[in-house]
């Protein structure tokens, strides 16, 4: 039976991510990291592509692989030529566009074109860098949703930057609206600093300048921008939604923040107090807690699943069994956390074994995570959460990538940093693992392991102590910005949600009774969409 479900089951996700990134014509003075860099090419813009020495820039498969379509609308592109500080518009076809209300996927023409970015918005005279976009036009009169990307456009789960395979956001096809997505600086590639592990100009302050001016100037083109605009985005580009009503209210006429955590410091407990809490599951989550009780309080039970995961992954037979034994407590806590943000409870609460089940079910319940095809589930929903997973962190199969061995799905990459990673250190925060369930159970080496991690003082970082956050909940609750904060009751991320207290006066929260790590909207219940849809409507919004 283990080895039948682990071949529908059994894949992890490689938290040190990679974001893959062209860089700048710049000329900053100030401290890097004091590798020397090469420069192998330069474009038509005279656009140089700084790569650290050591480091390998990746193929770009949107330039090489993804081909210009014949099928698009002439004045839309002779009109982005004509932005100032907008280059290479290529119009495409985007294939994997998700209509929730049909359960279908279908093709649209898209239109990408980089726009040259200031690389430091307190100085443009420290150069340019070139920021990816892609719009999507339903009409001109109709509203405009922002996509306020955190991350890099594309998948992420290979590096390529396949243009061709991004999603929208739900509200697009909700609201049958126009769609511009911008990637994140120093995400995908848009980097103003290179392909390098520099990180002068990362803030949310110079990302929210990034917004203003491609919105800015989107606006004043006429391509669309007549109908109403609202800006969106799940998890970090939830958070960076918000950032951007702090740093220019007003721009939009609605943010609405999809699972937006507010993080003060770099070991917030709110996450992870809110899967341990009623809160998330109910009664449901006392066969959770009780089946970590069952496996972290007993060593023979621990010891029968190491031997289990070596049969099934002989690669790891040369771990001592106390690396595995370890590694396994890790990766149960681990796919706890990924299950509870993307799968519903219902899909997996089947696979919650109990006191003196086999260690054969408890490997299962242990290795499963946001990953797994779970039984019951369909087609459409398992793909459609698949592409919110991908966005998110670059994936990998680590059972069958023996690398970097039982460390490879910890710690921070050694080449290129992790751009997320980075930002956390600088000041977005983190939060902490609480070992609540069990704390009474493990021992100091294993509390230790469980809940280490890099500081940014380690990696050269100088964190702000919670600062930039702090000054955006306060900008949030003296602002008039209409905002719409929605939150999944499963989803952990909600424990830190934004607290009552800071809400301004034109703020709510929607929180969904089921909802997980997503705006898949087409799965709340009607009260839920009523709510979204009718303060919508009272902005304004063609519903």
């Amino acid at each position: 039976m283990m080895k039948k479900m682990s071949l529908w089951m059994l894949t992890a996700i490689l938290t040190c991510g990679l974001g893959m990134t062209l860089t700048s014509c710049s000329d900053s003075d100030d401290k890097d990291s004091g590798k020397e860099t090469v420069n192998p090419a330069t474009d038509e813009d005279g656009y140089t592509i700084e790569v650290e020495a050591g480091l390998t820039l990746p193929e770009n498969e949107f330039k090489t692989k993804v081909p210009a379509t014949t099928d698009f609308d002439q004045n839309i592109v002779n009109a982005l030529k004509a932005i100032d500080k907008v280059t290479d518009v290529k119009p495409y076809k985007l294939v994997h566009v998700f209509n929730p209300y049909t359960d279908q996927f279908f093709s649209k023409t898209a239109y990408f074109f980089n726009y040259k970015q200031d690389i430091d918005h307190n100085d443009p005279s420290k150069g340019w860098f070139k920021q990816q976009c892609v719009l999507t036009v339903a009409g001109k009169d109709r509203p405009t949703v922002l996509l306020t990307e955190g991350y890099a456009l594309g998948s992420a789960q290979d590096y390529k930057n396949r243009l061709d395979s991004i999603f929208e956001p739900t509200l697009v096809g909700v609201l049958d609206a126009n769609c511009l997505q911008v990637e994140h600086r120093y995400f995908g590639w848009s980097l103003p600093e290179g392909f390098t592990n520099k990180w002068n100009y990362l803030t949310a302050t110079q990302n929210s300048a990034d917004l203003h001016t491609i919105v800015t100037a989107i606006k004043k083109s006429g391509i669309v921008g007549q109908g109403k605009w609202l800006s969106t985005g799940v998890s970090k580009p939830g958070m960076t939604s918000a950032y951007y009503a702090y740093e220019y209210p007003g721009e939009m006429d609605a943010y609405v923040p999809f699972c937006a955590p507010f993080l003060l410091s770099q070991n917030e407990p709110g996450s992870y107090n809110h899967i341990l809490s009623a809160d998330a599951l109910g009664s449901r989550l006392e066969k959770v807690k009780a089946a970590f009780r069952a496996y972290c309080g007993n060593k023979t039970l621990q010891s029968e699943t190491v031997k289990l995961y070596k049969k099934e992954y002989p690669e790891d037979s040369n771990y001592d069994d106390e690396s595995v034994r370890m590694y396994l407590l890790e990766i149960l806590f681990d796919s706890h956390w990924k299950r509870m943000s993307y799968v519903h409870y219902s899909l997996w609460e089947s696979l919650v074994p109990k006191e003196g089940d086999s260690a054969d079910k408890f490997l299962i319940f242990i290795l499963s995570n946001d990953r797994t095809r779970y039984k019951g589930e369909y087609d459409i929903d398992y793909q459609r959460r698949q592409d919110y997973v991908d966005d998110l962190e670059p994936v990998t199969d680590i059972f069958n990538d023996t690398t970097e061995g039982l460390n490879r799905a910890s710690g921070i990459t050694n080449s290129r940093m992790d751009p997320f990673q980075a930002h956390t250190f600088i000041e977005l925060g983190s939060v902490a693992v609480t070992l609540g369930w069990v704390d009474d159970l493990l021992s100091e080496k294993e509390k230790t392991r469980l809940t280490s991690s890099a500081s940014p003082e380690s990696e050269g970082f100088t964190y702000d102590n919670g600062k930039y956050i702090r000054k955006v909940l306060d900008g949030i609750k003296q602002s008039s910005c209409n905002m719409m904060f929605v939150y999944g009751m499963q989803d952990p991320w909600t424990g830190n949600r934004i607290p009552d207290d800071k809400l301004g006066k034109n703020c709510q929260i929607l929180y969904i009774e089921n909802g997980i790590h997503n705006d898949a909207i087409d799965t709340w219940n009607a009260s839920e969409r009523n709510q979204l849809f009718q303060w919508l409507a009272g902005l304004g919004f063609d519903m």
